[in-house]
């Protein structure tokens, strides 16, 4: 327990000879100490949007300092390490992706943490959508015909995806299996240079997150065929969702806050109520909406299950294509 020098003298005069009763080891939170929020993704990305929307939330909230730690690397895995070492006393939070939280346990080695034990769940902070589009290059306007075609070319489609087991290429792979197709994938280093190639005529498709191709959406030169979330994406309400098309199928990228196992269930409870009102909050919707980002808070118990939830969705992928990161 941290404890200010005001706090230790009210201590000790307790009243007469009687001795002050015992605080509570989370009585004081988070007014003892600056709270750090582990970023895991680099500044400017959407993730990053939403950790420092956080961090402003609880600063004008709470009185607190509240800083924001972009601890990159390794797939996540350096700031996911971080925060599973930290104090598990209300200082030190994590903002993770599905990669980092979950998936990483499939697709590296080893990892210096168990994303199973050694996290607790404080709630999911967004979903975003992925959704598949084609260029100028493949005359196709549907989901439909863009299946026929594909089974007509074998092989011959060709899908690009940004990076080596991210959601897209995941993604990518379990429609080919739902589909009973085979596309050429192709591999790049992130979004922009897919949206290139596409732009350009040298891949006929791309899947991203939606505020990736949102302007070239727009304008109309790229096509949007499906999204791949439970319900039509708010930024895309005339594109369909695949389970629309006939595929039980979803894949939604979220970001959600952790932080390392064993807090006191108080503080879960008061931070996942704090992150709530702010996520909740028009200002705050507003903001995100206009990155392509939507609030989706959950109880802390939501957070655990999805990370169970997406180690079984993707195991099978992961295994049957031997998607590795080291």
């Amino acid at each position: 327990m941290r404890m200010t020098r005001r706090q230790a003298a009210a201590a000790m005069l307790g009243g007469g000879a009687t001795l002050a009763r015992p605080r509570p080891a989370w009585a004081a939170w988070p007014m003892d100490g600056p709270m750090t929020i582990v970023v895991v993704w680099p500044p400017g990305s959407s993730f990053d949007i939403v950790g420092r929307l956080v961090a402003d939330g609880l600063r004008r909230k709470y009185g607190a300092a509240v800083v924001v730690d972009n601890r990159t690397g390794a797939s996540g895995n350096i700031g996911q390490a971080h925060v599973a070492r930290a104090r598990p006393d209300g200082y030190t939070f994590g903002v993770t992706t599905p990669g980092p939280a979950a998936n990483n346990m499939l697709t590296f080695r080893s990892l210096p943490y168990n994303p199973l034990t050694d996290f607790t769940g404080i709630t999911r902070l967004t979903r975003e959508s992925q959704v598949l589009v084609v260029g100028r290059s493949l005359r196709v306007q549907s989901f439909k015909e863009f299946l026929a075609h594909a089974r007509a070319n074998p092989g011959r489609v060709q899908m690009g995806f940004p990076g080596n087991g991210s959601y897209s290429h995941m993604t990518q792979l379990a429609l080919q299996e739902l589909a009973g197709v085979a596309f050429n994938l192709i591999p790049y280093r992130g979004p922009p240079q897919v949206l290139q190639d596409m732009l350009a005529g040298n891949v006929d498709a791309g899947m991203a997150l939606a505020g990736n191709f949102m302007p070239q959406i727009r304008s109309g030169d790229l096509t949007p065929l499906a999204v791949v979330s439970a319900t039509r994406d708010p930024f895309l309400p005339d594109v369909p969702t695949l389970v629309e098309e006939g595929f039980d199928f979803v894949s939604q990228p979220w970001s959600g806050m952790q932080g390392p196992k064993g807090m006191p269930r108080e503080i879960v409870a008061e931070m996942n109520r704090a992150v709530r009102e702010i996520l909740t909050d028009s200002t705050s919707i507003a903001r995100l909406q206009g990155f392509g980002i939507t609030p989706s808070p959950s109880t802390p118990e939501e957070m655990d299950r999805m990370i169970l939830d997406e180690v079984n969705k993707w195991r099978p992928i992961i295994e049957k294509y031997r998607i590795t990161l080291d």
